[in-house]
């Protein structure tokens, strides 16, 4: 005799939707870590988590407060050649700049400083510099 398989009336039930974790970056405003992180990303995508990156590894909250505004500044010393005003900097930046946002690092308020006293010093702009090493 043939067997035939036997098909139920019913699917089983399926199994459960695993919940969605949480983010599994560690945010750079997170007070319990013990290394300090530099979170970094292009303003024409801002927000997209596709497009940002973790600096991670900095051994105290200054360090990675530096690597910001050195990386900010750079970012806007490279947009002042094309800009005809303080103005248009700024709005450059804020449409093609990248930007980088750490505990403690006020960002507008660098960003307005850099704008009006460009770089006089290359170390001002070496953020690769200060990166932390494994």
């Amino acid at each position: 005799p043939v067997r035939r398989a036997v098909v139920p009336d019913r699917c089983p039930p399926a199994a459960p939707v695993p919940r969605r974790r949480r983010d599994p970056r560690p945010s750079p405003m997170d007070p319990g870590m013990t290394r300090h992180v530099v979170r970094c990303g292009d303003h024409a995508d801002e927000g997209d988590p596709d497009e940002e990156w973790l600096v991670e590894g900095f051994a105290s909250a200054e360090a990675a407060q530096e690597y910001a505004r050195r990386f900010v500044r750079a970012q806007i010393e490279d947009l002042r050649r094309e800009a005809r005003s303080p103005e248009d900097l700024a709005d450059m930046y804020r449409r093609w700049g990248e930007y980088a946002v750490t505990k403690g690092f006020d960002a507008e308020a660098w960003v307005a400083h850099c704008i009006a006293n460009p770089a006089t010093r290359r170390q001002e702009t070496d953020y690769a510099a200060l990166e932390p090493r494994p």
